[in-house]
């Protein structure tokens, strides 16, 4: 027995040694073809070179050392899509060549990657000084070395660039972080959220456990406390610091008021506490900070946010090719070798002669006049700061780019425009660029999981856009998908394109109660009394009675809610029929492009405030674009409606679009997307991949765990990745057009008619009323 295992461990390793080996090879001839010619259709299989490399185990091997040889040999803008997984790389086993490819991207782009390797680098060593243990301590210290290294390196190379960016995002960072009682208050909005789910939850088991429920909230409270209510050492002393100061007056203005409400320090009483008591006490305070909160005026001037972003100014630099190019990647020397390597350039060798000496010349010429302070051709454009998200995946195109036609950073705008969002207050900035126009950003803090999934999802926007355009049924309806650009200013903060035409669902239903002296939150209180008010019924009847009185109480908040709001919104904007057409189609069909996504990949948490759209071209955004996975970590797919196809959307649409152009674009975007099916499964692996470890270590007390375990947990998670993507794989195949003559049963007339079923389930009321109370159903 000892002899035949022994035997079977020897084949295993051999037949994993034949595997690296073939992998090796295959990997070679992939990214030698993207050297030979560096196409859409060789870039495509970028993703599938990215996962070969776990095969290598625990320790790099012969994948990790080919990836390597070839990868490094290819030009840098290919490797400006996937930024995201080369910094996650730093914690694997191919840090030392995720680390080279990085350096030759910053070399070539310094401003398509520092952004995302800054905040990756801040939270790597925050991360690590977080740790206690010294194994971990010791394994966490390779990426945050590599990162630390990548930094300094472009600190050297580009002073004067780095200089600029730093001062920005400093003030950027310092100056418009939300106050104290916007942090409690988005605080409070989140237990209240989860207060309507725990409330729900008991709705549908009767025998639920309050006492367990309260325990669990107090517990948060105390948690909460500690977190806002920390008094800073030493606080008799003269404190100089702005923040300290701000920090103990807002200690003792709040803090005995938030501890005697919950009794935080009385564990007696806090035990009488009822589940009813703490969320009318939430209430009260979510009410008293909105107060306080809204007293922020709309519109505030640069000069009193910072007075160095008001004063920042550039001149527009002359701008032409080869004058973005960094010190070390003269445009003019790669044209010397290029040609000094190809002997098929000219068949003469004195025509061939000539054109060397050309060349000598004329970088000769360049280096002399760089060396005055001319520029030659380093017109020195690479010193002037880029309006962020010019590079992909941010941008429509993942082609080499070309700096010197981006849009470079004049001034900032003199005003910043405060408003809300999600219940959090965001600011709104204006960058004006070379190009006189003016480009504007959110400010939001959010925690790094959602801002790397946000960036995953630019990725995947860029990825199935290119499937749109590629296949003959989407490009004849005109289908395109538009990523938005998301930048990472820190951990918290980030940046987001959006310009002031944009607005929600939310804001549109907050407009028309606010014309009619209503308040918003009338409709979502009305609906909970009225399930309150409800008979308890006897548990054989519990379900049937439920739901009818869900759909009672659903039918008497939708009589006092407009199903035309958003007709309305749009038809005030624009004052004749053709217009109003025009815009209709256009939403039409990218509401149908959004929700096809909703229903593919399991997100389903689209609130009214969620549903953000263009009043000038219909653009609808996806933001907090987040996959819902189970406790288990599969893709969450029991969800009562596919998408978000409410009231006033449906009423917009109206029933012929919504049959004409609604269900035969989602039908025509499923059918391109599936032709592409395999060319775009590795990528949807890779993606999914990392999102769903950035998941599991955003909600474990791990957190961003060590190089080790980030492997071990790849591996751990392998299997549900690759039914997560055969989920998402049939969802699409599931909506693509089916010909009637493979349908043995002939009892359907349409070849969409799934679609058509997807519809009438998120139309449904029964299915409707199922969703939270946030959703706003009747909206």
């Amino acid at each position: 027995m000892a002899s035949s295992s022994a035997e079977d461990k020897e084949k295993k390793a051999a037949n994993a040694k034949k595997v690296c080996q073939y992998l090796a090879q295959s990997m070679g001839c992939y990214l030698e073809a993207i050297r030979c010619d560096a196409s859409e259709d060789s870039r495509i299989n970028l993703p599938r070179c990215l996962i070969m490399l776990a095969k290598d185990g625990s320790c790099p091997g012969l994948l990790c050392t080919t990836f390597e040889k070839y990868a490094t040999k290819l030009p840098s803008w290919i490797w400006l899509t996937w930024i995201p997984q080369l910094l996650s790389s730093l914690c694997r086993i191919e840090a030392t060549s995720a680390k080279l490819l990085l350096q030759k991207v910053l070399s070539s782009y310094p401003q398509s990657a520092y952004f995302s390797l800054r905040s990756f680098y801040l939270e790597r060593r925050d991360s690590e000084r977080a740790k206690q243990s010294t194994v971990t301590k010791t394994t966490v210290n390779t990426s945050v070395l590599c990162a630390e290294d990548l930094m300094s390196n472009l600190r050297k190379c580009q002073p004067t660039l780095w200089s600029m960016l730093e001062s920005i995002l400093e003030e950027l960072i310092i100056r418009f972080r939300p106050s104290y009682e916007e942090e409690l208050l988005a605080t409070i909005s989140a237990l209240l959220q989860r207060a309507d789910s725990q409330i729900d939850h008991q709705r549908r088991a009767n025998n639920s456990d309050e006492d367990a429920v309260r325990a669990s909230f107090m517990k948060t409270l105390s948690r909460v406390s500690e977190k806002f209510f920390r008094v800073p050492n030493g606080h008799a002393t003269p404190l100089k610091d702005q923040k300290a100061k701000k920090t103990l007056e807002f200690t003792m203005q709040y803090k005995d008021s938030f501890e005697r409400d919950f009794f935080i320090q009385d564990d007696v009483k806090k035990k009488q506490l009822s589940l009813d008591d703490i969320f009318s006490k939430l209430n009260n305070w979510k009410d008293m900070l909105e107060k306080r909160v809204s007293s922020t005026p709309p519109i505030i001037p640069m000069t009193s946010m910072s007075q160095y972003l008001s004063a920042f100014s550039n001149n527009n630099p002359d701008l032409w090719t080869g004058s973005c190019d960094p010190p070390g990647s003269n445009s003019v020397e790669s044209k010397k070798d290029s040609l000094e390597n190809d002997k098929d350039s000219s068949p003469s060798s004195s025509a061939k002669a000539a054109t060397k000496a050309a060349i000598v010349a004329s970088a000769a010429v360049a280096a002399a006049s760089a060396l005055e302070g001319g520029g030659g051709s380093q017109g020195f454009g690479w010193t002037s700061v880029e309006i962020p998200g010019q590079y992909a995946p941010n941008s429509c195109s993942d082609a080499k780019p070309n700096p010197e036609l981006h849009s470079k950073l004049i001034k900032f705008d003199t005003k910043v425009e405060v408003f809300q969002r999600n219940e959090h207050l965001v600011r709104r900035i204006g960058m004006v660029g070379s190009d006189g126009k003016v480009r504007q950003f959110l400010l939001q803090f959010a925690i790094p999981y959602w801002t790397k999934a946000d960036e995953r999802t630019t990725q995947l926007h860029l990825l199935l856009g290119k499937c749109l355009r590629k296949e003959p049924i989407s490009c004849r309806r005109h289908l395109w998908i538009r990523s938005n650009a998301v930048i990472p200013i820190a951990q918290r903060l980030r940046m987001i394109a959006e310009d002031k035409s944009y607005t929600t669902l939310q804001d549109i239903f907050n407009l028309d109660c606010q014309l009619n002296g209503r308040d918003p939150l009338n409709s979502i209180s009305a609906f909970n009394e009225s399930l309150k008010t409800a008979v308890v019924p006897e548990e054989s009847e519990m379900s049937l009675l439920n739901m009818t009185n869900k759909i009672d109480a659903f039918n008497k908040v939708c009589e006092s809610v407009s199903s035309r709001l958003l007709s309305n919104y749009v038809q005030n904007r624009y004052a004749t029929a053709e217009l109003y057409f025009h815009f209709q189609r256009a939403f039409t069909l990218q509401t149908a492009m959004n929700c096809l996504l909703q229903y593919a990949f399991m997100v389903n948490e689209r609130t009214p405030s969620k549903f953000i759209m263009n009043i000038r071209n219909a653009h609808v955004l996806s933001p907090d674009f987040r996959f819902s996975y189970t406790n288990q970590g599969f893709m969450d797919d029991i969800k009562p409606v596919p998408f978000r196809l409410t009231r006033n959307i449906q009423d917009f649409i109206g029933p012929f679009l919504l049959d004409g152009v609604f269900t035969t674009t989602i039908a025509s975007a499923s059918t391109a997307i599936c032709k592409n099916e395999r060319e775009i499964e590795q990528a949807l692996q890779l993606i999914c991949r990392d999102d769903i470890v950035s998941w599991y270590l955003s909600k474990s007390s791990q957190r961003e765990g060590t190089q080790r375990s980030i492997q071990e947990l790849e591996y751990q998670l392998a299997d549900r990745v690759k039914k997560n993507v055969a989920l998402i794989q049939s969802r699409f195949q599931h909506c693509s057009v089916k010909s009637l003559k493979d349908d043995e049963t002939m009892k359907h007339d349409s070849c969409d008619y799934r679609v058509k079923e997807l519809v009438s389930m998120a139309t449904s009321t029964r299915n409707l009323v199922s969703m939270p109370s946030n959703y706003a159903a009747w909206l």
